[in-house]
């Protein structure tokens, strides 16, 4: 009962602290990171977006899928990131993010929603890797070779090839966890392979453009833990240039290239000035209703004060002046 309240607690300090910078700043979009039960990585990724003078953003952490799930429908909710280590932290997420990629919004994912057995739809029809089988790294050197493909602004500026920590990569495999390169059949019109593993030849990263504007990127090698002790740290992935330059590029691309917030924001913004406009009508309308009452009450004290005038001549004439003539 406790937990459930504090849910709900959350999801209205959301709407009101949203609602609240939409209506202090205009209307101004926002992106939200997600890192399930771990919000150390999260807070990274949203200092390094809201650092970036190219995104003019209101940037939250999100700490729960409850509240995730409410911001799939608000309308200054531009991109989302999504960083989940296990099957659980993406559970009741699919259809959420599917729909709000159907409108037009901006995901990128990374590890578990690019995954088939965890992920399923949004491995397919948002994030479209196909991948269902895991390869973990070597245990001596834990990184991925990323080697391009394709180019596009994502990543312009980057080098063909480089590394990066990572446990191990998502792919589309056999039972022998080879890479089936038949699965790029399945891949959608508008979808792109940027990087691919140098060792597999398995996309790592996928961008793609549906065709009601929504814009995703999905990176199947970046899988990262929270001890600081270790090589795969997140701290560490964060501090490589090549990643920031990789993921900052991807938040640029798919939020700002999205439909979804430019086509719900100028409806706000009409709804916006239609309502300020309504507020001062209202408020024209009650200062006159003031003076209005204002006069009323004026003429009423002197109407009741020619009355009594009235009732005292009466009263003089009938009971001080008549007895004094007779």
């Amino acid at each position: 009962m406790k937990h459930s309240v504090l849910k709900l607690a959350s999801l209205f300090a959301l709407t009101i602290s949203l609602a609240g910078m939409a209506h202090a700043q205009g209307v101004k979009p926002t992106i939200l990171v997600y890192s399930g039960t771990d919000p150390g990585f999260a807070t990274m990724m949203a200092e390094m977006i809201a650092s970036d003078e190219r995104i003019d953003a209101n940037v939250q952490v999100v700490l729960s899928s409850d509240i995730l799930t409410l911001a799939t429908v608000l309308p200054q909710t531009q991109c989302i990131i999504i960083y989940a280590s296990n099957k659980a932290e993406v559970e009741g997420l699919q259809q959420p993010l599917e729909s709000f990629f159907d409108d037009g919004g901006g995901l990128i994912g990374m590890k578990e929603p690019c995954y088939v057995s965890s992920g399923q739809e949004l491995a397919k029809e948002v994030f479209p890797t196909f991948a269902n089988v895991s390869l973990l790294s070597s245990p001596r050197n834990r990184v991925r070779t990323y080697t391009v493909d394709q180019r596009n602004d994502i990543n312009s500026g980057l080098p063909d090839t480089f590394q990066l920590p990572s446990m191990g990569i998502y792919l589309c495999g056999d039972k022998k966890k080879q890479y089936l390169a038949n699965c790029e059949a399945s891949l959608p019109q508008g979808a792109t392979i940027l990087y691919r593993d140098q060792e597999t030849g398995a996309p790592l990263v996928v961008a793609y453009q549906n065709e009601n504007g929504g814009r995703s990127v999905g990176f199947t090698g970046v899988s990262v833990v929270s001890s600081p002790r270790v090589d795969i740290y997140y701290g560490k992935l964060v501090a490589d240039e090549n990643f920031t330059k990789l993921f900052l590029n991807s938040v640029v691309w798919a939020s700002q290239g999205s439909s979804r917030f430019s086509r719900i924001s100028a409806n706000l913004s009409e709804t916006l000035q239609e309502a300020k406009e309504r507020q001062q009508r209202l408020k024209e309308e009650s200062q006159q209703a003031s003076r209005r009452r204002a006069t009323q009450r004026l003429i009423l004290l002197v109407v009741f004060w020619i009355l009594g005038l009235a009732a005292c001549v009466v009263i003089l004439k009938k009971a001080i002046l008549l007895p004094l003539e007779e």
